[in-house]
């Protein structure tokens, strides 16, 4: 079992502070330099040994560890996918083999719908929010970027005054999203009323300040994306609609689906809406709901 023999590090320096920073700060974001610190923290933890003497085998005996504990394959590919990114850096700064390369990801085969709101759904989940009240009228605002705009709850936390200017007579925000990708976003003009309403009763503020705060007796400054996905859980339970796996993503699927199903928008249109670089992630929208239209079960001739 081959380790990857790393350069000892300077006395009293830990191995993490001599390679895992330089790794991260490789990173276009913040929150995917937290979530690959965590990941790398969690199984530096686990080996417990130095990260220098990580070999093959211990990636491996991880991998399984992971599957025993019955996580989901897509949370243990993400893990290992981590993991192989921080090796393969190391191993290519001082040119030693990667014991990483051998460990292969489990395979996603979830095709499946997302969970979604009909549109009966949303107007009953829009109902429970009290708009008289400063949550409410933030909170009315956030749920539109959500369900409207498809923005994720991260996008939504990261959202500043300043982000909202008019283009040709046109309100536009600047989303900042996935791996600091910045597109702008077109606001529809209630979406963007209820945001209005919302900072008419803040009270002035700096345009380099965040658009939505966090409000309560001990809760200050930006709200945070799980703060955001809070306010969706309680507003669905508020509304009492269950479904297994609803999530605050689920209106970002939502906003996609009756977009192209009531909406009648087209492949390009959504992809933009949802600033997909990839139209074959939108497509997948699109093949679930043609395959539910079109669907040979509907031409079987037996009844019963």
């Amino acid at each position: 079992m081959t380790a990857l023999l790393l350069p000892a590090p300077a006395v009293g320096v830990p191995i993490l502070a001599d390679y895992v920073h330089p790794f991260l700060i490789q990173q276009n974001s913040e929150g995917t330099r937290l979530e690959y610190r965590s990941e790398i923290k969690l199984f530096s933890a686990w080996l417990g040994k130095p990260l220098s003497q990580t070999a093959p085998l211990d990636l491996i005996a991880y991998r399984q560890c992971l599957e025993e504990r019955k996580l989901a394959p897509a949370t243990i590919h993400k893990k290992l996918s981590v993991l192989r990114s921080f090796f393969s850096f190391v191993a290519q700064i001082l040119n030693l083999p990667n014991p990483a390369l051998c460990v292969r990801l489990p395979k996603i085969t979830d095709q499946s719908m997302k969970a979604t709101l009909s549109l009966q759904e949303v107007g009953k989940l829009l109902s429970v929010i009290d708009t008289q009240t400063a949550v409410g009228r933030r909170d009315l605002a956030i749920m539109g970027l959500l369900l409207v705009n498809g923005l994720r709850s991260i996008e939504v936390s990261r959202v500043n005054l300043e982000d909202i200017r008019e283009i040709e007579g046109y309100t536009v925000l600047k989303v900042r999203g996935k791996g600091g990708k910045i597109m702008d976003a077109k606001l529809r003009q209630d979406v963007h009323d209820a945001i209005l309403s919302y900072l008419a009763n803040r009270g002035c503020a700096n345009p380099d300040e965040p658009l939505f705060l966090s409000i309560g007796n001990l809760a200050k400054g930006r709200i945070s994306p799980k703060t955001v996905q809070a306010r969706v859980r309680h507003y669905l339970t508020l509304s009492g609609i269950s479904k297994p796996n609803l999530s605050c993503h689920s209106l970002r699927h939502t906003c996609a689906v009756l977009t192209l199903s009531l909406g009648k928008a087209d492949l390009v249109q959504v992809q933009r809406l949802l600033r997909h670089s990839d139209p074959k992630v939108t497509m997948r929208y699109i093949q679930t709901l043609d395959w539910l239209k079109d669907n040979a079960v509907d031409l079987n001739p037996i009844s019963l």
